[in-house]
C-alpha cells in the first residue's frame, strides 16, 4: 500500500481536491482522505508537496511505427535499393503534383517507412511509446495493419487499444480482408494482456471498398466493437467523392491497389457513410478537416466520436478545424491526438491541449477532462480510468509547482515530474523505468 499527499488534485469529476492524499493499493485507488487524516506508517506515505495530481492521459490516435521515419537513413543495401526504386515509383507516379500535396505527402511518409527494416520500425515504435509516457501518457489508442507489433504493445505497462488499420480496392479483396483478419482478431483476442484491448479501422472513405464497409460494419455491431476511420480529411478525398477520381487515385497507384471507384458520386462524406448503416456511436472519426459546419452538425448527431489532431492536420492535410469548432459540435465526445510527421515531434498532451485552448480559455481542470475522462468513455474505460476516483487503476501523474504556485500553473506545464499505471511508477523526472 501506498498513500500519495498532494496540494491538489484534478479528479475529472468535477471536484479540485485541496489538501488531499489517494491511497493506492494492488494498483487501485482504494480511498482518497484529507491530509490532515494520513495515519500510517511513514514508509508508505509519499508527502508530494506543492504538486497537482491529474489522471493518466489518453491520447486517441497514435501510429508509433512512423516515429523516425525521415530520421533513419536506408544503411544496409538491400534497404538503400528499396529506396531507391521507392523514389523512381513516386516521382513517376506523381510527375507535375504539387509539393504540399495531401497524397504526396503520404506517398513521401510511406516511401521512407518502406525502406526501413524490421528492426528500425520496432525501435521506432519503442521510441514513440516511450516518449509517450514519458509525456504522461498511460492510455493510447495506436493504429496500424502490420500484426508484428502485436507483441510489443501486448506488453506495455499502459492501456492500450490496437486499432487494426484495412483497406480494400475490390468486393473480392473486401470478402478476403474481412475473412481473414476476423480470424487473426479472434485468435489475437485469446492471447491478449489484460492491458490491450483489439477493434478495427478501417482506414477512409476513398480507401476502402464499399463492400469492406458493409462487412465490417455487421461484425462491429453484432460484436459491439468500436471502429475508427479517417474522415474528409483532405481536399483529394472530398474531389474523388465528387468526381469519382482525385490525387488520390496516385497514392492508391504507388501503393499497389487498383483503381478504387465510389459507390455514388456528389455525396457528402456523412451522406457516403450514412448509406452504408456505418455512423453510429460505435464509430471514432478522426480530423474531418474538410467537412463544413452542416456536416460537422450531422455527424455529431450520429453519435459519432471525434479525434482532433491538429498537428497532423496542419502538417499533412493541410487544414485543420478551430478548438471552437470542435467543441461546439462534439462537447464532451472527443479526445485529443499528438501524431506529427515533424522533425522534432512532440507527444505531450497537456502542451497540446493548452495551446489550442488559448483560443478558448477553458479553465484548466475542464481542459484536462479532455485529456482524461472524456477519451476514457470513447474508448469505454471509464470504469477503471480517466479520474482519481476509488476503485478505478491508480493511473495518474504528477506536476511539482514552484512555491506559491496552485493548479492554474498547469497551463505552462508539457510534461510531468513522474506518472504511474496502476500504482507502478513509470516515469521520474523524465527518467523511465520499465523496459519495453
Amino acid at each position: 500500500m501506498k498513500c500519495y499527499k498532494s496540494k491538489w488534485i484534478l479528479t475529472s469529476e468535477g471536484e479540485i481536491l485541496k489538501d488531499y492524499a489517494i491511497v493506492v493499493d494492488e494498483g487501485k485507488i482504494i480511498d482518497i482522505i484529507p491530509n490532515s487524516q494520513v495515519d500510517f506508517e511513514e514508509k508508505v506515505v509519499k508527502d508530494l508537496g506543492n504538486s497537482v495530481i491529474t489522471p493518466g492521459f489518453i491520447d486517441l490516435f497514435t501510429q508509433y511505427q512512423y516515429t523516425e521515419v525521415g530520421e533513419v537513413k536506408p544503411l544496409a543495401f538491400k534497404n538503400k535499393v528499396k529506396k531507391l526504386f521507392q523514389t523512381i515509383a513516386k516521382k513517376y507516379t506523381f510527375a507535375g503534383v504539387k509539393p504540399d500535396n495531401y497524397s504526396l505527402k503520404w506517398a513521401n511518409i510511406l516511401s521512407d517507412y518502406y525502406a526501413m527494416d524490421r528492426q528500425e520500425k520496432i525501435n521506432s515504435f519503442k521510441t514513440g511509446i516511450e516518449e509517450s509516457i514519458k509525456a504522461g501518457t498511460t492510455c493510447i489508442a495506436q493504429v496500424s495493419k502490420e500484426f508484428k507489433y502485436f507483441d510489443i504493445i501486448n506488453k506495455v505497462p499502459i492501456k492500450n487499444y490496437l486499432f487494426f488499420e484495412v483497406f480494400a480496392d475490390s468486393s473480392e479483396k473486401s470478402k478476403k480482408k474481412f475473412k481473414d483478419l476476423r480470424a487473426k482478431v479472434e485468435d489475437l483476442i485469446y492471447h491478449k494482456g489484460e492491458n490491450t484491448h483489439i477493434w478495427i479501422m478501417l482506414h477512409s472513405i476513398s480507401s476502402v471498398h464499399k463492400k469492406l464497409w458493409e462487412l465490417f460494419s455487421k461484425y462491429c455491431r453484432k460484436h459491439n466493437m468500436l471502429v475508427m476511420t479517417r474522415f474528409a480529411e483532405s481536399q483529394d478525398e472530398i474531389e474523388w467523392l465528387n468526381f469519382g477520381f482525385s490525387d488520390i487515385d496516385l497514392l492508391h497507384k504507388f501503393m499497389g491497389f487498383r483503381k478504387i471507384t465510389p459507390y455514388a458520386k456528389g455525396v457528402t462524406p456523412v451522406e457516403y457513410l450514412s448509406n452504408l448503416k456505418v455512423l453510429t456511436k460505435k464509430i471514432i472519426a478522426a480530423n474531418a478537416n474538410y467537412a463544413d459546419e452542416n456536416e460537422l452538425q450531422k455527424l455529431a448527431e450520429t453519435g459519432v466520436k471525434y479525434v482532433y489532431q491538429p498537428y497532423y492536420s496542419e502538417e499533412i492535410c493541410n487544414k485543420k478545424l478551430s478548438f471552437t469548432t470542435v467543441l461546439k459540435y462534439f462537447k464532451e465526445n472527443f479526445g485529443f491526438s499528438t501524431q506529427s510527421f515533424a522533425q522534432k515531434k512532440d507527444f505531450s498532451l497537456l502542451r497540446l491541449a493548452n495551446t489550442v485552448n488559448e483560443e478558448v480559455n477553458l479553465p484548466i481542470d475542464e481542459l484536462i477532462k479532455y485529456l482524461t475522462i472524456y477519451p476514457a468513455k470513447i474508448l469505454r474505460l471509464e470504469n477503471t480510468t480517466g479520474s482519481i476516483k476509488v476503485g478505478k487503476d491508480a493511473d495518474f501523474n504528477v506536476f511539482k509547482l514552484d512555491e506559491g504556485e496552485d493548479f492554474n500553473a498547469l497551463k505552462r506545464f508539457a510534461i510531468p515530474y513522474s506518472t504511474y499505471s496502476k500504482g507502478r511508477k513509470l516515469v521520474k523526472a523524465g527518467n523511465v523505468r520499465f523496459t519495453l
